[in-house]
């Protein structure tokens, strides 16, 4: 027998959580006697977990699918799979199977039975604790999936379904046992976690967060991302009160101004944005808060992209995902037309990158000299000698150490700003 005949290399494109799902595969596949291997010439099956949400993350997924189906038995996973469907067969005709979001857990089974088709129905998913995990000190728990929004640009109600939330209770047991292997840090998933609720006890995310803030061994608790029309004053007070929770919203805003969000339907206004982002600095002033912003949507107009880079002036985010606007099929903003020029798009991001780029590089200046706690997440694979550690804000220090610092909470003086993060050194 080929002794790569169960190895299987997992390629991740994509968001947080399809690192997750990612991890969650080569969980379910180890427990049945697979070896996920970190180098795809290794393997023999190549899972390529994809993206739908841009254009640009299509295509790359598109060019490595067509690069590997030619000498291994590929399998298309996530939410391209969940999107295209039987598409991706005629596309591909050497694909082994598509896997789409609801079927995850399965993955397994369907390499064993070795039927071509794609596995799409909607069904509830299983999360059975069979994780292949590969950071060391840090690490993702899916808390809810999918969006009840349906903002108009946006294809994730459609790839990953209505919302629905996990209990409480399996949440907090895959944290536990997390903390035990030797985990500190737990980013909570969801595509709006704000609506986290679970039906069995009636907890909300609020009380989530208060919930695995008690959980020993766990130092820090990050979450996202939050939607600005359901966050809460009481999410607010439980970031400001419980010590473990990130001092750290990410507030996706997505434009500046009013007539936009309406054709977007994202349900709030630059003012009631402000809002929120005027509650948040009152109740924990050094928070750090981050956003995605999109430029060049149909009928934006040069008056509509000046509001946003005034809302951006105004806010002042630690830092921003910029993204052009790119049409997907199913949208209700397909309809729209895509009328902004990509020259115009392109002038609209590079403007708006360059203003967030001189607000970042004061924001994180304005730190240097500070003492505060740090988390080793693990070694520095660019810089020899040095450790990667996170800081409250989710920003970077990068000290001189030895690896016994992963996993360790410590103080460290943030000497000087490199880029987005910090040189740092051990108090």
């Amino acid at each position: 027998m080929d002794e790569r005949a169960k190895r299987v290399y997992i390629h991740t494109f994509g968001c947080q959580m399809n690192e997750y799902d990612s991890e969650r595969m080569g969980g379910e596949l180890r427990a049945k006697g697979y070896v996920p291997v970190s180098d795809k010439k290794n393997a023999e099956y190549v899972i390529v977990n994809t993206c739908s949400v841009r254009k640009l993350a299509e295509e790359k997924a598109f060019s490595l699918i067509g690069a590997l189906s030619a000498e291994k038995k590929v399998i298309v996973a996530g939410c391209m799979a969940q999107s295209m469907k039987e598409e991706l067969f005629k596309k591909f005709p050497r694909l082994t199977a598509v896997v789409g979001t609801f079927k995850i857990s399965r993955i397994a089974e369907i390499i064993e039975n070795g039927k071509k088709r794609a596995y799409v129905d909607e069904r509830s998913e299983s999360y059975s604790g069979n994780i292949e995990r590969k950071k060391e000190a840090a690490g993702f728990v899916t808390v809810m999936q999918g969006c009840d929004n349906f903002c108009s640009y946006c294809i994730v109600p459609y790839v990953r379904g209505r919302e629905r939330s996990r209990g409480i209770e399996e949440i907090k047991e895959e944290i536990t046992a997390m903390a035990r292997a030797g985990y500190r840090e737990v980013t909570l998933l969801g595509q709006n976690v704000n609506s986290y609720y679970d039906k069995k006890t009636g907890l909300d995310f609020p009380e989530l967060l208060r919930e695995t803030a008690r959980i020993d061994g766990i130092c820090r608790i990050k979450f996202m991302t939050s939607h600005p029309k359901d966050l809460s004053d009481e999410l607010i007070r439980a970031v400001a009160e419980e010590e473990k929770a990130a001092k750290h919203f990410h507030l996706p805003v997505q434009s500046g101004s009013a007539a936009v969000l309406e054709r977007m339907n994202r349900r709030y206004t630059p003012e009631s944005y402000r809002e929120r982002i005027s509650a948040i600095r009152k109740a924990i002033p050094d928070c750090a808060i981050t956003t995605d912003i999109l430029v060049g949507f149909p009928g934006e107009t040069n008056e509509d992209f000046e509001k946003t880079a005034a809302l951006v002036s105004d806010v002042r985010f630690d830092s921003a995902f910029v993204f052009k606007y790119s049409e997907r099929s199913g949208t209700k903003a397909e309809a729209f037309g895509d009328d902004v020029a990509k020259e115009e798009k392109t002038r609209r991001i590079n403007y708006i990158l360059g203003l967030q780029k001189k607000i970042s590089d004061d924001i994180i200046k304005r730190d240097e000299g500070k003492t505060v706690l740090a988390l080793g997440l693990n070694v520095s694979s660019k810089r020899p000698g040095e450790i990667e550690m996170s800081v409250d804000s989710g920003k970077k220090v990068f000290v001189r150490g030895s690896a016994d610092l992963i996993g360790k909470m410590v103080k460290v003086k943030l000497v000087k700003a490199r880029g987005m993060s910090f040189e740092g050194e051990i108090i």
